[in-house]
């Protein structure tokens, strides 16, 4: 998840549900990213533009393209279940932001865990200004 975790207004109930096949929704707080299979690890690439940067060249198996809007300049990426490894992600205004969310997900075997759907996903979110934010006044 990304999420303005400082804001008065926003809340990530309010995000919309995923839809059939999503990768993602996003919306007023910022966006929920959804993983395959039952555990799973995943690495994250988080990329902060000041204008639309070219899509990877590397492939990705899924795509995503929305946009969120911000009360402050930061937000959290983490995992909705807690993790000690969310991070602090400063944004360079508020307002609103395009996002890109690109994933592949791979099936592994886990010692541990032989009888779950265990993988391995990579992510890269791409964000910058929307041109409403940018735009010359």
């Amino acid at each position: 998840m990304l999420f303005d975790v400082e804001s008065t207004e926003a809340r990530a109930s309010h995000l919309p549900p995923q839809t059939d096949g999503a990768i993602a929704v996003s919306g007023h707080g910022g966006g929920k990213f959804f993983t395959l299979g039952e555990m799973t690890d995943v690495v994250v690439d988080f990329e902060v533009w000041t204008a639309e940067p070219a899509p990877p060249t590397s492939p990705f198996e899924d795509r995503f393209d929305g946009a969120f809007t911000v009360d402050t300049e930061r937000v959290v990426l983490g995992s909705v279940t807690g993790s000690p490894a969310d991070v602090i992600i400063e944004l360079p205004v508020p307002g609103p932001f395009q996002l890109r969310a690109f994933r592949t997900s791979t099936p592994t075997v886990n010692s541990d865990f032989p009888e779950l759907d265990y993988r391995h996903e990579r992510w890269l979110l791409q964000t910058w200004p929307s041109s409403a934010q940018t735009s010359p006044t």
